[in-house]
């Protein structure tokens, strides 16, 4: 009988919670506790990468330094999303992994276009000139399309990470349904804040 209070104990200081203060204040508080989707900070003898929750223990197996410069960690092929270029798109990806979006993708291209239509579409309102719709996940994985995470970045970024994306499709090589990680790499250099509007520079991308 011991060990079936002590089991039950959890249940009946959560009801006793609900009872004081109400089911919306327990339900935000346990969920804040259990929340483990936070970006990750990896790093390695001056090697620094970020990456999804999801993607940590298998960016650990094989060190941070081993994902940047093979762009492979096990079996799985690594997409790199400089900070260091791309700082906006580098934060919208940031922000989609806080969100619960994942950092393991698996490629398919098929839909790539209708799925983009679906967040980046008539729907998002573009404010500046030169502003383009950046995405995360990517269209051309499975998990694009609906629900991705959509912030306006400047057009040369978003080029930027088109080719990026493109050359580790085409090189690595990911084909259509292997599953990738993505990382940011230069993690310092994450935009802080939105973008609004400013030039930004894009070299030897």
């Amino acid at each position: 009988m011991a060990g079936t209070k002590s089991s039950l104990l959890p249940l009946v200081v959560v009801a006793d919670l609900v009872l004081y203060v109400g089911v919306d204040t327990v339900t935000n508080t346990l969920s804040d506790l259990l929340d483990d989707s936070e970006p990750v900070l990896i790093e390695d003898n001056g090697h620094q990468l970020l990456v999804g929750s999801d993607g940590a223990t298998g960016v650990e197996q094989c060190t941070a330094r081993t994902a940047l410069t093979t762009r492979e960690c096990g079996d799985v092929k690594v997409v790199v999303i400089d900070a260091g270029k791309m700082p906006f798109i580098a934060r919208n990806i940031k922000l989609a992994w806080g969100e619960g979006k994942p950092s393991i993708l698996h490629r398919e291209s098929a839909n790539s276009r209708a799925k983009r239509s679906k967040v980046c579409g008539a729907s998002f309102k573009r404010t500046y000139p030169r502003g383009s719709c950046d995405e995360f996940a990517f269209a051309s994985s499975r998990e694009g399309g609906a629900g991705a995470r959509a912030e306006e970045v400047h057009e040369d970024e978003q080029n930027c990470q088109g080719g990026t994306i493109s050359a580790a499709y085409q090189h690595l090589p990911i084909n259509e349904g292997d599953a990738c990680l993505v990382v940011i790499s230069n993690p310092a250099k994450v935009a802080t804040g939105p973008w609004t509007g400013q030039e930004v520079r894009v070299t030897q991308c």
